[in-house]
């Protein structure tokens, strides 16, 4: 398989990066870390509730808090458990393991028929059913309950954040999180804990008072997943301030770069973004458009339900019992008039290289020949190859199957198809 040359210097990369940090909020692939910048992602507002709470839930897995809570505090619980010890009265035969208590004694052998062979002893016992402790099983459980969903088959191709610089993916640490999480609830004493349906003011301002430090540091932490739980977007806005994603591969950074342009060409050339969603989330489409009677689906490494449901390909592969799963384009833009559909699929190959350019535009041509049958109604399938440069330039041309552009005049194609419609 060829491969793209490295076509960029730091100079460019740098650049490239700056021209997608607005809309890069967006990005939550499997290959992100995260980037000191100086513009914020403060604006959420285009998210829907699915999506904001799964990305507040995301960053307080990963955030400093639970990260101290696992490593710090959560030993000196386990180690030091609040509790309180209690006598409890015992009825056995035979078997004395604490002071007898005569009276009771009495009692109950009168009761089962004078029999002598019955004692009833005290015992001093020990009680960990505590609010301070049904507190700590509340964060831990919710902690493993969320990290164990984060890294299931679902939520494979999903990313929010990642810190370590030897480039460890978000869902590995998660799933660090899980097995420590499972570690702390399999200890014996936990068993003695009583469940909190819900976290209360109530437990936090009792855990507040608790005399050992570590339970007071609890109680910080829950406020915290208090905040989050409750108000997700103002969470991640106070989480979010002053980072950003950015993607450690470069072709992805690239791709995402041609998507952020193509949505800002679509928005200047008169269409309204009526929904926002993530890369990687549930939702096919990233972003819808509307423009007059029209309306425009951007997908992003998905592919439309009418694509998917016609590709020739995937019915050969699954004859065969190769693969059930489809190949998906970088791009594809979906136009939706009445009852008519017209397809783009923008292919992106960050390079100048000719043999893989010409790679690419074959790789094209191939998703135009799997999906042909779009062409046999009213609907149109046409394709775009964007290459970093290396492409020599010629105008958009309109009916055209394919059309082959560089980065720097991308937006000239674009418009043309964007303002026309």
């Amino acid at each position: 398989m060829l491969r793209s040359s490295d076509c960029w210097n730091s100079t460019t990369h740098k650049e490239i990066i700056e021209y997608s940090s607005r809309l890069l909020w967006r990005f939550i692939q499997p290959n992100a870390k995260e980037n000191e910048t100086e513009e914020a992602i403060l604006n959420l507002t285009g998210l829907n509730k699915r999506e904001l709470n799964m990305l507040a839930n995301v960053r307080f897995l990963l955030s400093k808090e639970v990260k101290y809570l696992l490593n710090e505090i959560a030993p000196k619980i386990i180690n030091r458990l609040s509790k309180e010890s209690i006598y409890e009265h015992i009825t056995e035969r035979g078997k004395v393991k604490g002071r007898i208590d005569w009276q009771r004694t009495i009692s109950a052998r009168a009761a089962a028929g004078n029999d002598s062979s019955l004692y009833v002893y005290s015992r001093r016992a020990q009680i960990f059913d505590l609010p301070e402790n049904r507190l700590f099983l509340y964060i831990i459980k919710h902690i493993n309950e969320k990290a164990r969903n984060f890294v299931t088959e679902e939520y494979l191709n999903v990313t929010w954040y990642s810190e370590i610089d030897d480039g460890e993916k978000w869902r590995e640490k998660i799933d660090v999180i899980a097995s420590k999480t499972n570690h702390l609830l399999r200890n014996p004493f936990i068993s003695k804990i009583g469940h909190m349906l819900e976290l209360t003011d109530k437990a936090v301002d009792l855990t507040k008072k608790c005399r050992p430090p570590h339970y007071r540091e609890l109680a910080i932490i829950a406020e915290r997943l208090a905040f989050c739980q409750r108000s997700p977007s103002f969470y991640l806005k106070e989480e979010l301030d002053g980072n950003i994603l950015e993607p450690l591969n470069k072709d992805t950074i690239f791709e995402i770069a041609v998507l952020f342009k193509t949505i800002n060409v679509a928005i200047k050339s008169g269409w309204k973004e009526k929904h926002v969603g993530l890369i990687g989330a549930a939702l096919n489409s990233i972003s819808t458009l509307v423009k007059n009677d029209s309306e425009l689906r951007i997908y992003y490494q998905k592919l439309p339900r009418d694509m998917a449901r016609i590709s020739k390909y995937g019915v050969i592969m699954a004859d065969y019992g190769l693969s059930e799963k489809l190949r998906r384009p970088d791009i594809v833009l979906e136009f939706i008039n009445g009852q008519r559909k017209d397809f783009f699929i923008i292919e992106v190959k960050r390079s100048k290289s000719r043999d893989y350019l010409v790679d690419g535009t074959y790789k094209l041509l191939g998703y135009l020949k799997d999906f042909e049958q779009i062409n046999k109604g009213d609907s149109t399938l046409r394709g775009f190859l964007v290459g970093w440069s290396g492409i020599p330039f010629k105008e958009y041309i309109n009916n055209e199957e394919v059309q082959l552009f560089n980065w720097d005049n991308i937006k000239e194609g674009l418009t043309n198809i964007l303002e026309t419609r």
